[in-house]
């Protein structure tokens, strides 16, 4: 997956800062099934499904899914559809909202509102990405204010 800059930092796509072909920015043992992504095409949310979980929220590294080619993208704007491609050949993440510090970006819908209610004090016990707490940046919570406001807009424009 390329990082939120739409750059690559190596040769095959992955990424050398602390989180590997896991995570874009940090060291994760599992990620989602399902990853919102821009439509290598027109830039529209593209949906990168991984095919060989099946109804699983998430992938631990132990699955053989994790490291293959288990991803199918549809683009919910165009016809682009493609299939078999690996993590680290995802474009990058939909949801990304530049703030004063670094670029704060999600998975997907369902992770973006768990980042938002805990940066916005609100309870996240039970929340199915309430995991993912731990790895929210510090850059995101030190300025959460203007985290808040830029997602709260970014999302009323989609």
């Amino acid at each position: 997956m390329k990082n939120p800059t739409g750059t690559k930092n190596n040769h095959r796509g992955t990424f050398l800062m602390n989180g590997g072909l896991t995570h874009v920015r940090y060291d994760h043992k599992s990620r989602p099934s399902k990853i919102d992504i821009k439509c290598p095409n027109c830039s529209s949310l593209a949906i990168a499904k991984d095919e060989e979980v099946g109804d699983s929220l998430f992938v631990g590294d132990m699955s053989s899914s994790f490291k293959g080619s288990p991803f199918s993208i549809t683009c919910t704007s165009c016809m682009y559809r493609k299939k078999r491609l690996a993590y680290e050949e995802l474009t990058e993440p939909y949801f990304q909202f530049e703030g004063r510090g670094e670029i704060l970006w999600a998975w997907n819908r369902e992770h973006l509102d768990m980042i938002y209610k805990y940066l916005n004090g609100v309870p996240i016990k039970e929340h199915d990405y309430e995991f993912y707490h731990t790895y929210i940046h510090g850059d995101w919570k030190k300025y959460k204010t203007t985290y808040l406001k830029t997602i709260s807009k970014g999302l009323s424009d989609t």
